[in-house]
């Protein structure tokens, strides 16, 4: 039976309506073991408040897309995504990502605590583009493209060319009931989003730890 999402009163959620399909930005993820960095923190990144955050979200997560990252710098995975958002829940300010649970990177994210959300300059869009495109079941996509592994403060992994870095816990996990959808939607995004397959989305409600932005 599965467990129905009873939510507080939401101050602000803002949620993204365009994802990576499973065509041209299909979500895919790496398992590595190697070329983990270290760095001077306070030299490279300012520390700021969730309600400073400089980015329009809706540009940020939809159009720019974002690498999510769980694990640690001995086993981990990155896939491209570009479903989720930020906002306020529980007196906290969150994030919120959908995952398919066919994704390489699920098991992480479900056995992690906590992960990150990473973001890039357009320049790095094909390294963005090979994040989404490869599986890391079979391939070293980091390497392919050419991003470089860095473990934060906090023991989380993200990658060095990123500009900003989102730190988040695991508040709620939930699966997707497709069947809660409404008319029109109900039948545009089975169509549209899902091409009727049945993999399942799981949705992940997460506490911003921590906000890192390069200087």
């Amino acid at each position: 039976m599965k467990t129905k999402i009873l939510l507080p009163v939401i101050s602000f959620f803002l949620l993204v309506a365009s994802c990576t399909n499973s065509s041209d930005k299909k979500a895919g993820n790496q398992d590595t073991k190697s070329n983990v960095t270290s760095t001077d923190w306070q030299s490279r990144y300012d520390k700021i408040e969730a309600s400073d955050l400089p980015d329009n979200v809706i540009q940020l997560i939809g159009k720019e897309w974002m690498l999510v990252t769980a694990g640690n710098k001995g086993s981990y995975n990155t896939m491209t995504a570009s479903w989720g958002g930020v906002g306020y829940i529980w007196e906290r300010p969150s994030t919120f990502i959908f995952i398919r649970d066919t994704r390489y990177t699920y098991q992480f994210l479900q056995q992690e605590e906590s992960f990150t959300l990473s973001f890039f300059d357009e320049k790095y869009r094909n390294a963005l583009r090979i994040c989404g495109t490869r599986s890391g079941r079979d391939t070293n996509k980091i390497e392919e493209a050419g991003l470089t592994p860095l473990e934060t403060p906090s023991g989380l992994m993200s990658f060095g060319e990123a500009r900003m870095i989102i730190e988040c816990k695991k508040m709620f996990v939930q699966e997707l009931d497709y069947a809660n959808l409404t008319e029109p939607y109900k039948t545009k995004v089975m169509e549209e989003s899902y091409k009727n397959e049945s993999s399942k989305h799981q949705m992940f409600i997460s506490e911003i730890t921590n906000i890192w932005v390069k200087k």
